[in-house]
């Protein structure tokens, strides 16, 4: 161990007393200086004799002048906001009753008629047998720091809102063009179908057998056209969904993916779900939408288990499969998997509804993916 080498000023002061007290001297004003670019006052506070003491900090803090002295416990009282001195009481009661050091946010009023927040170190000091006869702490301005930390929460439910307004306008786009596409594809393809029933019962035999399998390929491929608008139109916006919905429209889309998979869909609905509101319902579709599309997609799963249930006042989406699964530790860094656009929009989705997204995942174990909702209209 290095050995200790006091500084020269505090060397041999046994026999220089005038050093002693400028050495003092020059602590005190380093320490009033530092709190005072700190913002930081100290006091302490008898347990029975309720004697106060204040560093020339906290005077200036509280706008007290020096020459009052420190003021007794009901003088404190009196600067503190309603609203903080029953809290303010307790949790120094609490120091002394528990001798534990507590922090405290409060605010004070003061003779200016100016409002600031401050933040308050409690430490109890304790006599040989362990009973505290000493609170002794700290008090710092931390007025500016609540203000940017209000401004940072304001910008942030500014974004939030944004970022709901967006996903919104979205999904209005979205059932504007799948009606659209509908409304208009719908009475042609319709038509058409007629045209070619008519065209092959107007066929003369003998023409039959040369046209009669190029109309079955054009109603054919017909055919496979009216699907695949109505599949477009599903993913875009189930009309499902608005009608019937969440539910059913789950299990429509599961069934859309596996007729175009080798991925088989396990589905257990709550059917109570029908009771959220509509802008609840259409999230959490999104968020199974997003999810078995990954499945099929990324997962190469032949199995994919979709659970939705209400449980005390929350709602549960569990997404799970059996395909390659990954390294969540891997996502964003150089060499790993870059995080995709789905599992983020999943993410931003539940928390933006004051959800709860968690992904488990590991390679050659599947992934399974939760998300929890507050849901207080649905019973369960």
């Amino acid at each position: 161990m290095p050995e200790y080498l006091p500084p020269p000023a505090l060397c041999d002061l046994s026999a220089q007393p005038c050093a002693i007290k400028s050495a003092l001297a020059d602590v005190q004003r380093r320490l009033a200086t530092t709190q005072a670019l700190a913002r930081i006052g100290d006091w302490t506070l008898e347990r029975d004799s309720a004697r106060t003491t204040w560093s020339p900090e906290l005077f200036r803090m509280f706008e007290r002048p020096l020459e009052w002295g420190a003021p007794d416990v009901n003088e404190i009282s009196a600067y503190l906001s309603s609203e903080s001195l029953e809290r303010t009481r307790e949790t120094f009661w609490h120091a002394i009753d528990s001798g534990e050091r507590l922090t405290l946010e409060h605010e004070v009023v003061l003779p200016s008629g100016a409002r600031r927040h401050q933040l308050t170190v409690i430490v109890p000091v304790a006599d040989a047998d362990g009973r505290v006869f000493m609170l002794y702490g700290t008090v710092q301005d931390i007025t500016e720091r609540k203000a940017i930390e209000a401004e940072r929460m304001q910008h942030m439910a500014r974004v939030a809102e944004l970022s709901r307004r967006l996903m919104e306008v979205g999904e209005h786009e979205r059932r504007q063009l799948a009606a659209a596409l509908h409304d208009r594809s719908s009475p042609n393809l319709a038509a058409l179908k007629l045209i070619f029933a008519n065209i092959s019962r107007a066929l003369p035999a003998s023409m039959d057998d040369e046209l009669g399998l190029l109309l079955d390929d054009a109603k054919a491929l017909l055919a496979d056209t009216d699907m695949g608008i109505r599949e477009i139109c599903a993913t875009l916006r189930p009309a499902t969904l608005d009608y019937a919905g969440l539910a059913p429209a789950i299990r429509e889309y599961a069934s859309q993916v596996a007729r175009h998979s080798h991925t088989a869909v396990e589905l257990d609905l709550d059917e109570r779900t029908a009771a959220l509101p509509p802008e609840l319902q259409t999230l959490l579709f999104r968020i199974t939408q997003e999810a078995l599309t990954n499945c099929t997609k990324h997962a190469s799963a032949t199995l994919v288990r979709v659970s939705l249930h209400c449980v005390a006042g929350q709602i549960r989406l569990q997404v799970c499969d059996d395909g390659c699964g990954f390294d969540p530790a891997q996502l964003g860094k150089v060499d790993g998997v870059t995080p995709g656009l789905g599992l983020i929009t999943m993410r931003e989705r539940a928390e933006l509804a004051g959800g709860h997204f968690q992904m488990r995942s590991a390679p050659g174990n599947g992934t399974v993916i939760e998300v929890d909702l507050p849901a207080p209209t649905c019973k369960c």
